[in-house]
């Protein structure tokens, strides 16, 4: 095919198609093409051998005339170029955008029908196994509490001995490394946010076992045995309502609802621990509003522990057998108020700086009655009856928090008992009549920087056990009490490393009267002793994770 000229060889015009080094459409070129060559024709006309030679003035003039013809085309062409040239390219554009989408989406609907069959995993406050439609979760979150106790009781002097260190230590000062806490928590839903579950447990540290009736001795080998804690399922009916079955906290003391991790001193009160109901198997339906929150379970009982090794109740719940037929009726019901905050807040019981002011008010009541389960119809004497109730008050002040709680216990005991006191044999039952006990506890906290939290706490319980006197087996088992009132200050400091996840606590104490076997507390620091002033300093490193 011949080469267009690049330039007339006559008259060195140049034509457009050679000046233009821009791409354009086929129809574009083929156009400027044709007038390209119209005008060129007229040059090789003008110029062709042969042909008359017309005076120079005209052929200047028809010279000017087509390079103004051809300026105009250039023109002309340039604003076509500029036109339909950058549509032409946008168009092109697209179909490339076109093609890399459609490639993308093929390679996502690749990719998520492969995800179908795994799970999304990570860490998000714990660590956790999701399905990718978020039916089905799992959180695996644990607890370690590495904790020193120091315990002193000064010029301490043996009061009785009979059974055991329940009733009074003559040992002046007891120190040692423990952990109180280690557990493994699983939590999460299947089938859906509506349906949850934890299950959760503790390696013990104290699995003390009465088996003998002089010495009550930790058993060793048993410490550190895996023991379930949690186990429940839960079901919202509604957006309000929800059913938990299994075994739980009841709903009664705020303090042994919140969880160990997220307690302010290094352990919880005295108070609580003997006159809360603990944890129990049963069902519990619960209703949850903005501002409202109310709790009503039918179990097992309570955790008896109001007079310690002396079970004027004698239920204990806890990874007990449907048989072990020990409550006729129980029923625990708890009722909070939130005037301010947001209901999360409420799961620990410290206020960081920062935080919005919050407050709650709530208040409980647990009644059962039953009999103790001797295995002989003709050992057990009159059903006990138990009911206490309690009333508390928070507030956070985001740096800042405020706590108190009052609880009161009455029990009619026909049935009370020495726990162990006859080691594997059947139990003597007694009738220790009408007995009550209330306690109180106060504690603030301030944080005086951002990581460091000052805090202090006091106790104060009293009791009345009138007919003590009848328990006769052990010998001297009614020094359990002595008629002394309990009174503790605690002072302490928190260290938040990494928030609660990672804590460093401290806190000493001073009883200021002797404490009584009915208050013993041994697993926290506080003996049963006969002389005042028991001092007990505590520390702990906490891991949550």
């Amino acid at each position: 095919m011949p080469k267009a000229p690049s330039q007339c060889t006559v008259c060195s015009c140049t034509p457009v198609a050679a000046r233009s080094r821009s791409v354009v459409s086929p129809a574009l070129m083929l156009a400027v093409l044709g007038l390209h060559a119209a005008a060129f024709g007229l040059c090789a006309v003008a110029h062709a051998d042969g042909a008359a030679t017309p005076p120079v003035s005209d052929l200047i003039e028809r010279i000017e005339r087509l390079e103004a013809s051809n300026r105009a085309l250039a023109g002309e062409v340039e604003t076509l170029r500029s036109r339909d040239g950058d549509a032409w390219l946008t168009e092109q554009r697209a179909e490339e955008i076109r093609g890399i989408v459609t490639d993308v989406l093929a390679d996502s609907s690749t990719r998520t029908s492969l995800q179908s069959a795994g799970m999304t995993a990570g860490w998000n406050d714990g660590f956790f196994l999701q399905s990718p439609d978020e039916r089905f979760l799992l959180q695996a979150k644990g607890l370690v509490q590495a904790r020193y106790i120091f315990s002193s009781v000064p010029d301490a002097t043996s009061g009785v001995t009979i059974p055991s260190n329940y009733v009074s230590d003559d040992v002046e000062n007891r120190s040692g490394f423990d952990l109180p806490n280690t557990q493994l928590d699983l939590r999460g839903h299947v089938f859906g946010p509506g349906w949850q579950y934890r299950v959760r447990g503790g390696f013990s540290s104290d699995s003390e076992v009465a088996i003998s009736q002089n010495p009550l001795a930790n058993l060793g080998p048993g410490s550190g045995d895996f023991q379930l804690i949690d186990a429940w399922v839960r079901a919202e009916l509604t957006d309000d309502v929800a059913l938990r079955v299994g075994q739980f906290k009841l709903p009664f003391a705020r303090e042994q609802l919140v969880d160990a991790q997220f307690q302010m001193p290094v352990a919880r009160s005295t108070i609580v621990e003997h006159l809360g109901v603990g944890i129990s198997q049963g069902v519990e339906l619960a209703f949850t509003s903005s501002d409202v929150r109310a709790m009503v379970a039918y179990s097992n009982g309570g955790d008896d522990n109001v007079y310690g090794i002396l079970k004027g109740a004698g239920t204990m719940p806890v990874n007990s057998p449907w048989d072990n037929d020990t409550v006729n009726w129980a029923v625990t019901g708890r009722f909070e108020w939130k005037g301010a905050g947001q209901w999360s807040q409420f799961n620990s019981m410290t206020s960081p700086p920062g935080d919005e002011f919050a407050m709650l008010f709530g208040i409980a009541c647990n009644a059962q009655e039953g009999d103790p389960d001797s295995g002989t119809v003709s050992n057990q004497g009159e059903p006990n009856t138990w009911i206490n109730t309690t009333a508390d008050a928070t507030l956070f002040f985001g740096g800042a928090t405020l706590f108190g709680s009052f609880t009161y216990s009455y029990m009619d005991s026909g049935s009370a008992f020495i726990e162990g006191s006859n080691g594997l044999g059947v139990p003597d039952f007694f009738d220790i009549g009408r007995n009550e006990s209330w306690g109180a506890v106060l504690q603030a906290s301030y944080y005086f920087v951002p990581k460091w939290e000052m805090f202090g706490r006091f106790e104060y319980g009293k009791a009345d056990i009138p007919n003590i006197g009848n328990i006769t087996n052990p010998p001297g088992a009614s020094s359990l009490f002595n008629g002394n009132d309990l009174q503790i200050i605690t002072v302490g400091v928190n260290w938040y490393i990494d928030g609660e996840d990672l804590k460093w606590s401290a806190d000493a104490g001073v009883a200021l009267s002797a404490v009584d076997g009915i208050w013993w507390n041994g697993a926290n620091g506080w003996r049963a002793a006969g002389e005042e002033n028991e001092f007990v300093f505590r520390t702990m490193l906490q891991l949550a994770f």
